[in-house]
């Protein structure tokens, strides 16, 4: 074989035609546009996780200013700031729709509780609606977190 065959023969297969081009950029859009649901579906896993754990934090600091304050706690979820929690983005729940004003919490917060509430009594939830209808965060007066599915 000569040494032009050799490079012809190079050259018919390495080359690609346009046809082949647009089929291979096809594929990927499919599988891109078939996969994107899923990744929606993990970005909000992780927020309701982050949700979760936004929720322990407030745990720790309602039971730490109860400690302080005769085993009562605070009147409203914002007075454990900066005190006790010290991060004001642990009020705001990364799923929310409402843009984020710092005197409000993404949380409903049920006032009036106590260290010797029972103990599965929720003091602090997502407001309806901060994770869709899958459901929602709640936090117990025993500072356990669990994730309560939403009845339709």
């Amino acid at each position: 074989m000569g040494y032009k065959k050799v490079i012809m023969r190079i050259r018919k297969i390495s080359g690609f035609t346009l046809v082949e081009l647009t089929v291979v950029i096809a594929i990927f859009l499919v599988m891109i546009v078939a996969l994107t649901p899923f990744v929606r579906m993990a970005r909000e896993r992780a927020n309701v996780i982050k949700c979760a754990d936004n929720l322990r934090r407030i745990s720790l600091g309602l039971h730490l200013y109860a400690a302080d304050h005769n085993d009562n706690f605070p009147a409203k979820l914002t007075e454990l700031y900066p005190n006790y929690v010290d991060d004001e983005k642990v009020f705001d729940c990364p799923s929310t729709k409402t843009p984020d004003v710092p005197a409000e919490t993404d949380y409903a917060y049920t006032a009036g509780l106590t260290e010797a509430s029972p103990a599965k009594d929720i003091i602090v939830q997502d407001l309806d609606g901060n994770h869709g209808r899958a459901g929602k965060n709640v936090l117990k007066v025993d500072g356990s977190v669990a994730w309560k599915r939403v009845r339709r």
